[in-house]
């Protein structure tokens, strides 16, 4: 993929509606806005809005662990009322999907009835209905039954999947691609992230998946992030939980954007069961990299995020619930 196929933003404003933590008393910049008019609930997930170019429309990035916090936060912030074009899901896990289904029941996709002519054909009626339903893109390993084997051999789950047919009954077309999609002119999904890396900690040797009667490795081949390249910038890296990595992930959005400059890497890090050597190398690689912003937010744990913050100064910036990154 060339550059010019992949695309590029003039503009671009990523709102934080879903983060572990949340703060009232942090300072906005030219370039950070903080709502800190209202106190916003947080809790262990994420979730994006995104705005490109100033369109109306906007393109949500998962959805939170609860049927409370996203839904509060949009309203505190007057964001409920936002048309969302397209949805994208990071991965399958319950803290990005939880509160999936009420956002998009309280979309109100369902078309009211109306009068037809004699002879309307059924293509007709589905371009008709196409105006009503909404896009969501996701990688086909999401939608997997997950377990967890002990260490001595028992298996604990079934942990259910997302409920998609509770989706595309509320309004959904589903959207599987296990290769990079997009989702605007100038936004696409990474689709599967190859592990080539050092990394391992967001693998847990644990994780299962159930194919029929058969229980296998579950390698989290769902993860996926979005990327966005910004013009004069370079790449902006929005990652759900980085699962397969996040040097494997700013590494996977530069060969598909054909782009070497990484501007921000915004999301989920998913350090916070890395042992220090990880935590070490992966600090190395953004050194190397030298993004100008870098948000390590969500699973990313207390510990690497210190570090980063110790290591970065100028770049670092805490991932709060509320925040507006502008590009």
């Amino acid at each position: 993929m060339s550059n010019k196929d992949f695309g590029q933003v003039e503009k671009l404003s990523l709102t934080v509606l879903v983060e572990n933590k949340a703060d009232l008393i942090v300072e906005s910049t030219d370039h950070i806005k903080y709502f800190t008019e209202k106190p916003l609930l947080a809790e262990h997930g994420f979730s994006v809005l995104i705005r490109i170019n100033d369109s109306e429309n906007r393109i949500l990035w998962d959805a939170g662990i609860s049927t409370i916090a996203l839904i509060e936060n949009m309203r505190l912030m007057e964001l409920d009322k936002a048309p969302i074009s397209t949805i994208a899901l990071s991965h399958g896990h319950d803290d990005h999907y939880g509160g999936m289904t009420d956002l998009i029941t309280g979309l109100n996709l369902k078309p009211e009835s109306k009068e037809w002519p004699p002879g309307v054909t059924e293509e007709e009626i589905l371009d008709w209905q196409k105006d009503f339903r909404i896009a969501l893109v996701a990688h086909p390993a999401a939608f997997r039954e997950r377990w967890w084997q002990k260490d001595d051999g028992n298996l604990v789950g079934p942990f259910t999947p997302p409920p998609i047919e509770k989706w595309q009954a509320a309004g959904v077309d589903l959207i599987l691609s296990e290769e990079p999609y997009q989702l605007a002119p100038e936004c696409w999904t990474t689709g599967y992230i190859p592990r080539k890396s050092f990394e391992t900690s967001g693998r847990s040797g644990g994780r299962r998946f159930r194919s029929g009667s058969d229980i296998l490795p579950d390698d989290l081949d769902d993860d996926q992030a979005l990327v966005f390249n910004v013009k004069d910038k370079g790449l902006v890296v929005l990652s759900g939980c980085a699962h397969s990595g996040i040097v494997n992930t700013v590494e996977h959005a530069k060969k598909i954007s054909g782009i070497d400059r990484v501007h921000a890497v915004i999301g989920g890090y998913h350090l916070a069961r890395a042992d220090e050597e990880e935590i070490d190398q992966t600090i190395e690689y953004f050194l190397k990299e030298k993004p100008d912003l870098v948000v390590p937010g969500h699973c990313t744990g207390f510990k690497a995020i210190k570090r980063f913050a110790e290591a970065m100064p100028d770049q670092f910036i805490e991932g709060v619930v509320g925040a507006t990154y502008l590009f």
